[in-house]
């Protein structure tokens, strides 16, 4: 194996895939199982988002690599982040924007999907990597940023803060709070998973109502956090 054909990183957005832009594919992917084998112990089961750089893949490289990546160490992915979509690049803005509380330690990460019946409250702001399922429940006195898709109850700003935000990269709550105003999702029932496509969106609060947009730059810069 060549040991600097792959490399991976862990950031606060998931899991960075480097991959040498030279080497022959088929050896690239023999390097990704061996690399990722390696790995087996630490990602085991977990759930990331995933970036892939160094190398232009088409559609079917990429859908080797992931499965690939899968069969190698059991790490299932939640979403592949494009760094060169401006939706994407503008949700990593969002997470940032989510952690920039004046202590570094008052931003929280959570890894994991939150099922039926389970509730994760946070005294600040959480980025959560994984699903909110339906009749699951996170509650923040901050911001909410999920990696991944909320489809049950997300509830930010709890001690009345409208400035605060809920976001995700598939956006099909059930509700939607923050600080005291509440949104309600006209979803009336269960879609698989497949019928959710990547669609970063974002709710705040303006005009004393909840808006739910796709995110932009405009939107950005008017939150304060």
């Amino acid at each position: 194996m060549n040991t600097n054909s792959v490399i991976i990183k862990c950031n606060k957005y998931g899991l960075i895939v480097i991959l040498d832009e030279n080497l022959p594919f088929e050896e690239l992917i023999k390097d990704v199982e061996d690399k990722f084998k390696e790995s087996a112990k630490f990602f085991k089961n977990a759930k990331m988002a995933m970036t892939i750089r160094g190398r232009s893949l088409t559609q079917a490289e990429e859908k080797q690599v992931v499965e690939t990546i899968v069969d190698s160490c059991g790490l299932h992915f939640l979403c592949i982040i494009d760094e060169d979509r401006k939706e994407e690049l503008l949700f990593h803005q969002a997470v940032d924007k989510a952690m920039e509380e004046k202590d570094a330690e008052d931003g929280w990460f959570y890894r994991g999907t939150l099922r039926s019946g389970q509730v994760l409250e946070s005294e600040h702001s959480i980025v959560i990597i994984g699903d909110v399922n339906p009749g699951a429940n996170v509650t923040s006195k901050g911001n909410i940023v999920i990696l991944g898709s909320l489809r049950g109850i997300a509830y930010a700003g709890a001690t009345g803060d409208r400035n605060c935000f809920v976001a995700a990269l598939v956006m099909k709550p059930i509700q939607v709070k923050i600080a005291d105003k509440m949104a309600r999702s006209a979803i009336t029932k269960r879609v698989d998973d497949a019928e959710y496509k990547l669609d970063p969106k974002i709710a705040y609060v303006k005009e004393d109502h909840i808006y739910v947009k796709p995110i932009s730059q405009e939107i950005l810069g008017e939150l304060s956090v």
